[in-house]
């Protein structure tokens, strides 16, 4: 399921998962996502699920919805993007449930015709590689130097609210690296990462967020 994280003046102000198929973005208190300022209009904007897509839809609003620096009226919405909403920021992530990368490998596979005949006939099939199901930090500098702290949920926030944040998401596919906020990106083995749908980390990483800087390691 997809997932709103709302800053505002690089703060995390919440987290909101999108589980309607159309979800209010306003001032107004009766708004499923209620953001309480004077530069977002009472029925600012919706997101509406049709299918597996997700759109977003500015409702005629005074100051209008960016979407990664656009003003949009209507637009697909996908995880990585990013929208303005008055004097909010909100990324939109894909927050992975746990467990359903476990999942996906425990359903049953139907083979196609062609399939089963070139295994008869002695043909190799690629081997599926086993994504990690938990990674650790293992942290070299800042508040938390010496110190491990396992990541055995979807979405692991590392970094000072206020300051330079950004989020570790595990997908299907493994762990990626996210910006969330902050005058600066946040490094890869001394590289920066701008990416807005997010960079995948491997064994060994040296992560750095701010003050932070962490090496990660994974359990298959």
């Amino acid at each position: 399921m997809e997932k709103l994280v709302i800053k505002k003046d690089d703060a995390l102000v919440d987290e909101v998962p999108i589980d309607k198929q159309i979800v209010t973005i306003g001032r107004d208190a009766e708004s499923d996502l209620q953001l309480n300022d004077p530069s977002v209009s009472r029925h600012h904007a919706t997101i509406r699920r049709i299918y597996t897509d997700l759109y977003i839809e500015d409702l005629g609003s005074t100051n209008g919805t960016q979407l990664n620096g656009r003003a949009v009226t209507k637009h697909v919405l996908k995880p990585g993007d990013q929208l303005v909403i008055g004097s909010f920021l909100l990324d939109m992530l894909d927050d992975v449930p746990e467990g359903a990368a476990d999942e996906d490998l425990d359903k049953t596979v139907v083979l196609q015709p062609q399939a089963v005949a070139a295994a008869r006939a002695g043909q190799t099939r690629p081997v599926r590689k086993l994504q990690p199901k938990s990674a650790t930090l293992h942290f070299m500098r800042g508040p938390n130097k010496g110190h491990q702290e396992k990541i055995d949920r979807s979405l692991y926030t590392i970094g000072k609210p206020g300051e330079n944040v950004a989020v570790i998401a595990r997908r299907p596919q493994g762990f990626y690296l996210l910006h969330i906020g902050g005058s600066s990106f946040p490094r890869i083995n001394d590289k920066e990462i701008d990416s807005k749908g997010g960079v995948q980390l491997h064994e060994g990483d040296v992560v750095e967020v701010g003050e932070y800087r962490a090496e990660i390691s994974f359990v298959q």
